[in-house]
């Protein structure tokens, strides 16, 4: 086999075979554990030739009981981040309210935190506002497609919270570490 077959068969086992989407479920997972560390480390330079396999000891290191597939989307998402340097494109959810209903898909049920795509926000103020089931322990975080920060606080204040942070329009991502649950989240533009 000469040394371009190798390289394509290793790039198109990367990725998952069956040519679905990987599952908003892995994608939180991956986005309140694995960006913690990963997000900052994009580069064309760095070799994912070793493939899911390779990874799969340091993935159950930090995240407990990962299925086999869970293991090829997780290292497929890993490396969209770090080629692409953006976040693995998701729909947001439909309005700028959401309830506990709507939320429980965006939740990392086994580690904790909530990964939700807040969708293109118009240039301009914006306030989030946050409603939890017990005064959250934690960190809150807004970041572009690009993991460019525009807000981040600590949660230790009471069980509701609103913030207001600027953005010059594009696509964001709100990101909670905490084991609290949310009950609601609303995001208006300010101004």
């Amino acid at each position: 086999m000469n040394l371009k077959v190798s390289a394509l068969l290793a790039l198109a086992l990367s990725f998952p075979a069956r040519g679905e989407e990987i599952p908003v479920s892995t994608v939180v997972r991956f986005n309140t554990v694995c960006t913690n560390c990963h997000e900052g480390e994009c580069s064309g330079r760095l070799s994912f030739q070793s493939g899911a396999l390779a990874a799969k000891n340091h993935i159950r290191r930090y995240l407990a009981a990962p299925s086999e597939r869970e293991i090829e989307d997780l290292f497929a998402l890993l490396k969209y981040t770090k080629e692409k340097c953006a976040y693995y494109p998701l729909k947001p959810p439909e309005s700028g309210r959401w309830g506990a209903s709507d939320l429980v898909q965006w939740r990392n049920p086994v580690e904790g935190g909530y990964f939700i795509p807040l969708g293109e926000l118009k240039p301009g103020e914006h306030r989030l506002r946050l409603v939890f089931a017990s005064a959250p322990q934690g960190r809150v975080r807004v970041s572009d497609t690009r993991f460019d920060i525009v807000l981040e606080e600590q949660l230790c204040r009471g069980a509701t919270l609103a913030m207001d942070f600027t953005v010059p329009g594009g696509e964001y991502f709100l990101h909670l570490q905490t084991q609290a649950g949310l009950l609601d989240l609303e995001l208006d533009q300010a101004r």
